[in-house]
């Protein structure tokens, strides 16, 4: 596969430019937003390895919004994927908190990194995602180059992209052009959004329509009045910007005095600007309340400001009549569904290309109104107060609306289904970790509830040692809990085992070789390939700049490696065929195993192959390996036939190997 190109190292480039700065502006959000302060190093990929989660999805929503719409999508996907296999990222600490306030700690949270390529490699080093599920418009290019690397699927749901969006992508066609073959899928929010990938590249098979998310949030419950509401004719306008904030208190005190007993609750978008808003209400001499001060409205009060996060829904369910900010001004709009789902009248402004499709059927199915600016809005408020019926009414097409376009969680499941059909999700079984002064112990946490010590990683004297290989790759048949298993201890090759029989440079310890394999076999099983069992894994510090490492597999009983089996006897044409399909069901999941030979092929009594010792293996990108994996094995074929006597392989024998290999 070949390598980024120059506008991909350009961005990188900048990237790396603004990394400081980019720190810098998230350090000084923290000093009014803490969230900002939370979980800090995981914005340069310093995330906790948690080995349970490896294999497993990882879901970015960017923030509250995306968030929010993909809740109904993880909920659906919790009941086909253990929750220890599901992470969920954010950028933003609204994003997060609304993610925290639905699942609690029952799933994982993380940032995504800022994407430059070390904060990238490290967040994926540590995360090892199976599949990466990106919400609406997180096209981040060093991610994706680099899960492309590492031959991770991407999906893109409730994609989002506008018609200015997708001219920017095809002009930097150098940066973004690999990108849409490499999607995995792309489910698309609305058909126009779904031609606008497909003119970018995306594989039409891989296109799909399914709607809008967002429809499928549960409808809010009938509100109770909240403290200092009741009686009043309350109008929420949220998300708003400066602009819009600013067209709506120029004209509110003059329309409250039409309507007595009017109240404007006032969302902003953003938090950083609550403060900001308030000191704009005192200098116009507005009357208002803080939420976050615990205020409530009096009868004299025209303003409450709602400035809390993440309960827009429960203000939309207290309006008579909304607006949806982010639409008077050229930002594209925001989502509007939450109050319409709750039957609540909505207005909003003309700039809604960020949901052209969803905004125009809106207003198609008079399920909401638009308006062309500031007067236009306060004067749409005006006769919808006058109009409380007409608003009733309005509200109730606004909820038919949605209701109408509900299904999206599961026709999004559908397409998404592909790209783990067949998997068993339940072999991706929970890995417990144990830290020692000097070691570090992983071990399958459903096969060995009771644990498992670095010390039951010495084979006694009593335990059977078996040679496979040429010498070191020595292992033991211990007995762990009831549980048969091979012990292996990893030895160097080569002039480096001259220097160091054992000892391995010092790295993090899920870099480690036993930990490598251990993860690798795990995946491959969730695959169904036919490999043995990881039961645990064990690293030990040598001192300051060294380790050693040992792993523990399943016994596969009633196995002989095909050495073996050859110094016997020679083997049929179903058996070589057999051998040749498991390779290939290996490479089809793009795994490269770096000895790939006679002695890591086994066959069972059944004819069942296996293969084993994934020592240093990994998953890699491409097909001209493919072929150099095979010629390895008949080097190694070719290799024990030359100095073993009797040795029952026979040139023919390829053949039918190459034949199993190759059928489907």
């Amino acid at each position: 596969m070949s390598g980024p190109g120059w506008q991909h190292h350009l961005y990188r480039a900048a990237m790396r430019l603004a990394l400081w700065p980019a720190l810098g502006w998230i350090a000084w959000r923290g000093l009014r937003e803490p969230g900002y302060r939370r979980q800090f190093g995981e914005r340069l990929g310093f995330v906790e390895a948690r080995p349970s989660s490896f294999g497993g999805l990882l879901i970015h929503a960017a923030s509250a919004g995306e968030s929010q719409a993909a809740i109904p999508l993880i909920e659906a996907l919790r009941r086909q994927w253990p929750d220890h296999t599901i992470t969920l990222s954010t950028t933003t600490p609204t994003g997060a908190d609304t993610l925290r306030r639905h699942f609690g700690d029952a799933l994982r949270h993380v940032h995504l990194p800022l994407d430059t390529p070390g904060a990238v490699r490290r967040f994926l080093d540590r995360l090892q995602p199976g599949r990466v599920i990106l919400l609406e418009r997180e096209i981040w290019p060093e991610l994706l180059h680099q899960c492309r690397q590492r031959v991770i699927p991407v999906a893109l749901v409730n994609a989002r992209l506008s018609e200015r969006s997708a001219r920017g992508h095809a002009r930097a066609r150098g940066l973004f052009g690999p990108i849409w073959p490499q999607l995995a899928q792309v489910i698309a929010a609305d058909d126009e959004v779904r031609d606008r990938f497909a003119r970018l590249g995306v594989p039409p098979e891989r296109l799909h329509t399914a709607g809008n998310l967002k429809f499928d949030l549960p409808e809010p419950p009938a509100a109770t009045p909240a403290p200092g509401l009741a009686g009043r004719h309350v109008v929420v306008a949220g998300s708003t910007h400066a602009a819009e904030e600013a067209a709506l208190l120029a004209g509110w005190p003059a329309l409250a005095q039409r309507h007595p007993g009017a109240l404007l609750v006032l969302v902003p978008r953003h938090p950083q600007r609550f403060e900001a808003v308030a000191q704009d209400l005192l200098a116009r001499r507005i009357a208002f309340v803080r939420h976050s001060r615990g205020e409530h409205p009096g009868p004299d009060t025209a303003v409450l400001l709602a400035d809390t996060m993440g309960e827009l829904p429960h203000w939309y369910a207290q309006a008579a009549v909304c607006f949806v900010g982010g639409s008077l001004a050229p930002i594209g709009g925001h989502n509007a569904l939450e109050a319409m789902a709750a039957g609540k009248p909505v207005f909003f402004g003309p700039h809604t290309f960020n949901f052209d499709t969803l905004y125009q059927a809106v207003v198609a199915a008079d399920a909401g109104r638009r308006v062309a600016d500031g007067a236009a809005l306060l004067s749409a408020i005006d006769h919808g107060l006058a109009d409380p019926d007409g608003m009733r009414a309005l509200g109730e097409r606004a909820r038919a609306f949605t209701r109408a376009h509900r299904g999206a969680t599961d026709r999004t499941l559908q397409w998404l289904a592909p790209l783990w059909a067949g998997d068993d999700p339940a072999a991706l079984t929970p890995v417990a970790v144990q830290t020692g002064v000097r070691s570090v112990v992983w071990h399958d946490g459903v096969l060995l509830p009771q644990g498992l010590g670095a010390a039951q990683f010495v084979p006694p004297p009593q335990a059977d040692a078996l040679a496979t290989g040429s010498g070191r790759g020595q292992v033991h048949r211990l007995t762990q809990d009831g549980v048969p298993v091979l012990l292996r201890h990893y030895r160097r090759g080569g002039l480096m085992a001259r220097l160091s029989e054992d000892r391995f440079w010092r790295e993090r310890p899920e870099a480690s070789r036993a930990m490598r394999e251990y993860a690798l076999l795990r995946l491959l099983r969730h695959w169904r390939l036919p490999v043995p069992r990881p039961v645990a894994a064990l690293f030990t510090r040598r001192g300051p700049l060294t380790y050693q490492a040992d792993i523990q597999v399943g016994l596969l009983p009633g196995t002989r490696n095909v050495v073996q089996r050859l110094d016997d006897a020679p083997l049929s044409a179903a058996e070589w065929q057999a051998l040749g399909r498991a390779i290939r069901q290996l490479h089809d999941r793009q795994v490269f195993h770096a000895d790939l030979n006679a002695h890591n092929l086994l066959l069972d009594a059944d004819g069942q192959p296996w293969i084993v010792d994934f020592d240093k293996c990994g998953l890699r990108p491409g097909t001209a390996w493919k072929a150099q994996n095979l010629a390895r094995l008949q080097r190694s074929l070719r290799k024990e036939a030359g100095r073993r006597q009797p040795f029952h392989w026979r040139e023919d024998d390829w053949a039918h190997l190459q034949h199993g290999y190759g059928a489907p």
